[in-house]
């Protein structure tokens, strides 16, 4: 509340086409920055005499700040209406400043009526929904804005900002009764969720999965939810928390048309935070997954989906490896339920086994030392295991004997571990990746030459991990054939990929592998009972050492923060000001990243379409009628394209600092199709629930704010691996080094990052921007000492 002298002596003065704070220097010559609306608006507002201290008045009212901020995010039309309404400006500061911040963006007028989603045909659906005729329009925007607490005016913006196909598949034209009722159906979600959310209070504060989330991630095809839509699928999808497949194939059929938007939107709704959450993933893993499956397929998938909430880290890490087959998730659930079942601790030796089983095929597919068809076939050949044999270390350790060691690559190297049978070397080896792969690239590097070496530094790697870890020894215990002992060896094989840096703080303790919790001896509990296939996080606390919870697949990404390093500075890094979530995501970036993926054509054409999408923002210059569209293509922030004509006159040098790598990438039009450039782009589950990378599209990042506990943030900025494509494209390197390189980048990165609020998407971007290269070619040098660069002898 303290402000300065110099923030006194600033006072408004009007300038088109918004006001402007001017403070007069020594030297007079005046510092502004943008206002909305004219100083004698904010004056009659604030009751500030002529001579009076505005700016003081302005940043010390809440109610003004945020009616500033919903007016700046408008067009020129909702300015020049509050300019000329000042009774209606005067409300919205008293009554509903946090319901208009909100949905300013979205408030347009023509000819003093509201532009309304949907056109003038919409009128009779809006004016049911608000109370008020449109044509009376002071009248309609109050009721806009405080019907339902600000939820219709939250509901107005959503249905403004939708792209126009989708939005007329929720507003469907035709009769007015036929379009209230779906419309009603609708609105009711954004009205009824999460009802302690009050929008005055927190007009910033979003959840994971709320009502924006869900009408505007759902997949629709031809108007409808994109299939699996079935009405009788989800309906007993949500009626039960388990599926069994007896369960599952009694099931009734017969109603087999397509659940409609606000059927399910009112589903998902309805719930509690947690199982709201629950179903609104289960529903977007479904249609990534099984979008393409046939009615033949039914049953399986009612089977898989049914055991989404209780297996889910089964089901993702099956995706993950590229096995969508409906019939196989099935077979896996089915597997994950039968060992789950087991009594007393042949429970946990059971889960302890078959998570190990399945993590190794996933490290061995995500190492491409396997390819999808063969993990496919080991994922089946190890449920049937279970279904044929109990107990289940046993049948796991004849399965690994018979079958899964007979499908990996024969051992090239012996190691210390090596036994007569060699078990467990073979095992490492393959989860190191291909030790034999064509056209290794060679780097020249301050006078040396090196190999892209991705195996022998992996294997090292592990290697080191494991010989700190306590372990029976997996060769040993397979041959003693006692479960806890198979149980334990096979954990600490699935820990000795997951543990990151052989040095790093995760390996201070030999023990890490034997404290890991699957929750089997917690106070029964939903979370209990589901905690032992939940996607696994490290936890710290309440006097308990630290420790992962949660199931064995995908303990890497679990553990993402471990494999993060560092080079040594003279200085302690600041504490990283951005969510610790977005954190996660980051870390979990390099985890889905495939290096063997990574193609040097494709690393070019994206650094070739960066410059491209830049040539443009320069050929624009200070041009406002050029930049204006370039800012809508590249989906700025809207407050900053209304900002535009401002900073034209203003600040013009600060215009090519409002493109971030992402920006330019796409205003370059890159040449790649989505798949391919998806291998490229960021950790994608908190957008679609599933464990892979995804290159965002343009959105205004605000729309993705307000979700502190999602790392939702993170998945929009793909921009530091971008400018690592930069460098390595200078520097003349391997794209596959990127991976490597982000494991220091990151960790400079998060804790470089200058952000003001926990939301801070543009201190994100400028930030990769400001990656020097002198410091890229200090992660390049450190990857020659155990990392991927070794000396050709």
């Amino acid at each position: 509340n303290e402000r300065s002298a110099a923030a006194r002596r600033l006072t408004f003065v009007l300038a088109a086409p918004a006001a402007q704070l001017v403070e007069q220097g020594e030297d007079s010559r005046p510092i502004t920055i943008a206002a909305p609306l004219s100083a004698d608006a904010w004056r009659d507002l604030l009751e500030v005499p002529r001579n009076g201290d505005l700016f003081a008045a302005l940043v010390s009212n809440r109610g003004v700040l945020l009616t500033c901020a919903g007016a700046l995010s408008g067009d020129p039309s909702l300015r020049d209406f509050l300019e000329h309404d000042r009774g209606l400006l005067r409300w919205i500061v008293r009554n509903t400043p946090g319901a208009f911040t909100l949905a300013g963006r979205s408030l347009r007028f023509a000819n003093d009526r509201l532009v309304l989603p949907g056109g003038a045909a919409a009128e009779p659906v809006w004016e049911a929904l608000a109370g008020e005729r449109v044509a009376k329009t002071a009248d309609f925007v109050r009721a806009l804005l405080s019907r339902d607490n600000g939820r219709l005016a939250w509901f107005f913006d959503t249905m403004a900002t939708l792209p126009e196909a989708r939005r007329a598949a929720l507003m469907p034209a035709g009769k007015i009764e036929d379009q209230l009722e779906p419309i009603r159906a609708l609105y009711s979600t954004f009205r009824s969720i999460d009802p302690n959310w009050r929008v005055e209070d927190h007009p910033f504060l979003r959840g994971n999965a709320d009502a924006w989330m869900i009408a505007t991630q759902v997949a629709l095809q031809g108007g409808v939810p994109a299939p699996p839509n079935w009405q009788w699928l989800w309906q007993e999808l949500f009626g039960t928390s388990d599926l069994s497949r007896r369960e599952a194939a009694g099931v009734s059929r017969t109603a087999s048309s397509p659940v409609s938007m606000a059927w399910l939107a009112q589903k998902i709704a309805e719930q509690s935070p947690r199982e709201r959450r629950d179903r609104f993933e289960m529903v977007r893993f479904a249609q990534s997954v099984f979008g393409n499956a046939a009615e033949a397929d039914a049953l399986d998938i009612a089977v898989a989906l049914g055991g989404y909430r209780k297996f889910r880290s089964a089901l993702l890490t099956l995706d993950r490896m590229e096995i969508t087959s409906p019939k196989t998730m099935a077979r896996m659930v089915d597997a994950a339920r039968r060992a789950s079942e087991r009594p007393g601790r042949e429970q946990r030796n059971g889960i302890v086994a078959l998570q190990s089983s399945l993590a190794i095929i996933e490290r061995a597919r995500l190492s491409r030392t396997i390819d999808a068809p063969t993990a496919e076939r080991l994922v089946l050949s190890l449920a049937d295991a279970v279904d044929r044999n109990a107990p289940m270390p046993p049948a796991a350790a004849q399965w690994i004997v018979d079958t899964l060691v007979k499908a990996l690559p024969p051992l090239i190297q012996p190691d210390r571990f090596t036994t007569q049978t060699a078990y467990e070397s073979t095992i490492l080896q393959a989860m190191a990746g291909p030790a034999e792969e064509p056209d290794i690239p060679e780097v020249a590097w301050e006078g040396l030459t090196y190999r892209v070496d991705l195996y022998a530094s992996e294997l090292a790697r592990l290697t080191r991990i494991r010989d700190q870890l306590v372990s029976p020894g997996l060769d040993n215990a397979l041959a003693g054939g006692q479960p806890a002992a198979i149980a334990d060896a096979l954990v600490a094989l699935v820990y000795s990929a997951a543990m990151g840096d052989p040095d790093g703080p995760g390996m201070l303790s030999r023990d890490v592998a034997q404290r890991h919790a699957f929750g089997l001896d917690a106070p029964s509990g939903a979370r209990a009972e589901l905690l032992a296939w939940m996607p696994p996080r490290d936890q710290v606390g309440d006097g308990i050492p630290w420790h992962v919870e949660g199931a064995l697949t995908g303990l890497d990404l679990g553990l993402a923060r471990l494999a993060l390093r560092r080079i040594a500075d003279n200085d302690m890094p600041v504490a990283p000001s951005i969510n610790l979530n977005d954190q996660f995501t980051l870390a979990r970036t390099i985890a889905v990243l495939n290096p063997r993926e990574l193609r040097d054509a494709d690393r070019d054409e994206l650094v070739a379409a960066i410059a491209r999408g830049r040539a443009r923002v320069a050929a624009a210059g200070h041009d406002l009628k050029a930049l204006t569209p370039l800012a809508e293509e590249a989906q700025l922030s809207i407050t900053v394209r209304q900002m535009l004509p401002w900073m034209v006159v203003r600040t013009p040098e600060s215009i090519p600092e409002l493109f971030g790598l992402r920006d330019l990438m796409w205003l370059g039009a890159p040449a790649i199709e989505q798949g391919q450039l998806d291998r490229w782009g960021v950790y994608s589950e908190p957008l679609d629930s599933r464990l892979h990378a995804v290159m965002p599209r343009p959105a205004p990042w605000e729309n993705f704010g307000g979700r502190a506990d999602s790392g939702m943030m993170g998945t929009q900025a793909p921009d530091l691996t971008l400018r690592l494509a930069q460098e390595t494209a200078r520097l003349k390197l391997p794209a596959r080094l990127i991976p490597a390189l982000l494991t220091y980048a990151t960790q400079d990165y998060w804790h470089d990052v200058s952000a003001r609020f926990s939301d801070d998407w543009p201190a994100m971007t400028r930030q990769a921007l400001a990656l020097s290269p002198s410091r890229v070619e200090d992660y390049v040098a450190a990857l020659t000492g155990d990392g991927p660069l070794r000396t050709v002898q």
